[in-house]
């Protein structure tokens, strides 16, 4: 039996013990209890302090590129990773699933008049945590609404509940302050459905404005009204704000009842006044063809003029003006939702929708300029049919001819499934590095040339493979110093293991343990783990692990 297989079969204390008040849904598995110990000194782990400047993770992936990359991290560097010195600090019960990555807000002073490190996990029960980040004291707890029964639904994709299913998104305001901006799936009675926008006051845990219901209506082009379906549509992707407003994509569920879904993405203003609408099907003829925006959870990325990139699923591709139906596309439209400004839209498409092979299972993550000045500015995509694109972010290509847009497309593995998730980047001492992994491959390492003819070329392998979907990496270094760059994934599977490589050479894992465990069977586990200010934190079924150094 492996290493990682025993501990898996350990034992601890129940994690589903909830903070006063709390209203706990039943277990679905109770083997998704079964969790690691903690470090033998996990106590004096908590007690300290971060040797850098603590930073705000506020959105998905970190920043509008959705990189995945934090290069301000100076505590968690390789060699101290792969020390005895790093374990796992703390396990915080939740009181449901938790597929959002987690949040951090930095020195926000809180009523107690003490400014504080604060940990955000919102969950499939409906409800927002805020924690200390350093001590993992509760600060409060708020719940959103009753969550949607995945019976009533008629969806199993997540097991038992539908509630807070996308990353949220926090704004600092001027006065030091932060807003949380969450979307909440919610069944006030039996039958009834909504998805309740929320932006609250990160200090109190309440709503700073009223929270409004999406609400949403669009005209085809045979004078038809397409309205956002509350119950067979649900937003998986991570919220965006941008350009002074809200984006949020919309997808759908099992894509069942498929008269009535199109793909949106919707623009609200900061106190969550509809704003904008942009909707993926036009042609009334292709309204059961879907092309929705849940990207696995990755969230809409932002380039540096505004404007806003997403990947569609399944679904019609039409590109005639005034009928257009946008399936399987990267689309880059313009800050207002106005139009889309430029699309790719793989030639294979209609195969694709046919077979079940989503484009729009993955992001889209846009690259920061590399090389020298006036440089392309690239982006990469990746779906269920294992194929990494690099894209050139200002000419994607156009509807005329499908593949124009690709400066490459590289067919991963031997796994025949792609990716639920997306890549990471980073910009270490080896040059440009894409990261990605696919279902049961290993992790690859791609270094990106930015020369006349833009592309990249594999440059590392991990060693060990990954489960169902693949994984999201993600990266954190001291700037591009030497030694400090890792790699984190999660495996999926009913057990959840962090791996963490080092950056420039993969290979072995440098560390592994059991992070956490899912109820079966394994659906939409898709999670990303989030690592800053010298810890790292991995979602799972009711809890959140905790991992970080111990005093040498």
């Amino acid at each position: 039996m492996s290493r990682i297989a025993a501990l898996a079969g350990l034992l601890i204390a129940p994690l589903l013990a909830s903070p006063a008040g709390a209203d706990v849904a039943a277990p679905l598995d109770d083997a998704a209890q079964a969790l690691v110990p903690l470090h033998p000194r996990a106590a004096a782990g908590l007690e300290m302090a971060y040797g850098g400047t603590p930073i705000d993770v506020t959105t998905f992936h970190y920043d509008g590129l959705r990189t995945g990359w934090n290069p301000a991290e100076t505590d968690l560097a390789a060699a101290t990773v792969a020390s005895p010195r790093f374990g796992r600090l703390a396990a915080l019960p939740v009181d449901g699933l938790v597929l959002a990555q987690p949040l951090l807000v930095a020195n926000l002073r809180m009523p107690d008049g003490q400014a504080h490190q604060v940990l955000v996990v919102a969950t499939g029960h409906d409800s927002v945590y805020a924690f200390d980040a350093r001590t993992y004291a509760l600060l409060w707890r708020r719940s959103l609404g009753v969550p949607q029964s995945a019976r009533d639904v008629g969806c199993p994709d997540v097991q038992g509940e539908y509630g807070i299913s996308s990353t949220p998104v926090i704004m600092r305001g001027p006065d030091g302050g932060a807003t949380l901006y969450v979307a909440a799936a919610v069944e006030p009675a039996p039958g009834r459905f909504e998805t309740d926008l929320h932006a609250i006051d990160l200090a109190t845990g309440r709503d700073r404005v009223p929270s409004v219901a999406i609400d949403a209506e669009a005209r085809l082009d045979d004078g038809s009204v397409l309205r956002y379906d509350p119950r067979s549509q649900w937003n998986r992707a991570g919220l965006a704000f941008a350009n002074g407003a809200l984006y949020v994509g919309i997808g759908s569920h099992c894509d069942t009842n498929r008269d009535s879904v199109s793909g949106w993405l919707l623009r609200y203003g900061p106190a969550l006044t509809p704003d904008a609408t942009f909707h993926t099907i036009e042609a009334a003829g292709a309204r059961s063809r879907l092309a929705g925006i849940w990207m696995s959870g990755f969230a809409p990325a932002v380039d540096d003029e505004g404007n806003v990139f997403v990947v569609t699923g399944n679904g019609s591709f039409q590109p005639i003006a005034g009928h257009r139906a946008w399936g399987q596309s990267v689309l880059r439209l313009d800050p207002r939702l106005d139009d889309v400004i430029g699309s790719f839209t793989p030639l294979e498409h209609t195969a694709l929708t046919d077979n079940d092979l989503d484009f729009g299972s993955g992001g889209v993550m846009l690259l920061p300029p590399t090389g020298p000045q006036p440089a392309t500015r690239m982006a990469v995509a990746i779906g269920k049919d294992a194929v990494l694109y690099l894209l050139d972010q200002h000419h994607l290509g156009g509807p005329a001819e499908p593949h124009a847009g690709a400066l490459q497309a590289t067919r991963i593995g031997e796994s025949g499934a792609g990716l639920w998730g997306g890549p990471a980047f980073y910009a270490g001492p080896a040059g440009p590095t894409v990261y990605v992994q696919i279902t049961a491959d290993v992790l690859r390492a791609y270094l990106v040339a930015s020369g006349e003819v833009p592309s990249m070329r594999e440059v590392a392998r991990g060693t060990s493979e990954a489960g169902y979907g693949g994984s999201m990496p993600v990266v954190s270094s001291n700037g591009a110093a030497a030694g400090s760059g890792v790699v984190w994934v999660v495996r999926r599977d009913h057990v959840l293991t962090l791996e963490a490589y080092d950056a420039v050479r993969l290979g072995p894992p440098i560390y592994r343990a059991v992070a956490g465990a899912w109820p079966g069977p394994i659906t939409n586990a898709f999670i990303s783990p989030v690592v800053a200010n010298g810890r790292v934190y991995v979602a799972s079924y009711r809890s959140v692990s905790v991992f970080g150094l111990t005093p040498p």
